[in-house]
């Protein structure tokens, strides 16, 4: 298994935009609090779930469509050594791979890529555009309003929910509570 570092080098290789770069941490550290959710208690186990976060977006700057995104990063990943449970993860988080989300590692990937997303859309149009001042509540209803954040596919946020086994305040809660430790460090 390539170490976090060498996952870390690989999203640079691929993504300079510094957006798609902090989305991929962010979703890293939503993936960690959802491994912890999960009973993973192994750090390695733990390490592994942030890297599926870290990776699932690495090859989207160059490859922004269907036909290429995923098709390319498995293939890339495959080539550099990730184990087939990661690839199988991270491929799993677009519906258009028609890949079962039947473990909890696909579930959680599925649940955290686009809510963090949303959820950082959200705290930038706060007064103070701070997470920390940002309700669960505010999320939940911005998701209603169909104009804002329109990029954000809700089908894939109330369907993560759902696939987490968890009512969607309560997701959103969550995922907000795992972001806040590195706010800063993702421009929130």
């Amino acid at each position: 298994m390539p170490t976090r570092a060498d996952a870390e080098a690989l999203l640079h290789e691929f993504t300079k935009g510094d957006a798609l770069r902090k989305h991929g941490r962010a979703v890293e550290e939503a993936m960690r609090a959802y491994a912890r959710w999960f009973n993973v208690t192994d750090p390695r186990e733990i390490e592994k779930w942030g890297i599926v976060g870290l990776l699932h977006d690495f090859d989207y700057e160059q490859n922004p469509t269907e036909e290429t995104h995923l098709h390319v990063g498995q293939r890339v990943l495959r080539e550099r050594g990730y184990p087939e449970e990661v690839i199988e993860a991270i491929c799993s988080h677009a519906d258009y791979m028609k890949i079962p989300r039947d473990t909890p590692l696909r579930k959680a990937i599925y649940a955290c890529d686009e809510l963090v997303g949303f959820i950082g859309a959200c705290a930038k149009v706060r007064p103070s555009k701070k997470l920390a001042d940002l309700p669960p509540e505010s999320v939940v209803k911005k998701l209603k309003d169909k104009a804002f954040a329109r990029s954000v596919d809700r089908s894939y946020v109330y369907g993560g929910a759902e696939a987490v086994g968890r009512p969607l305040p309560e997701h959103v809660a969550f995922l907000i509570d795992a972001l806040k430790p590195i706010a800063e460090e993702i421009g929130l």
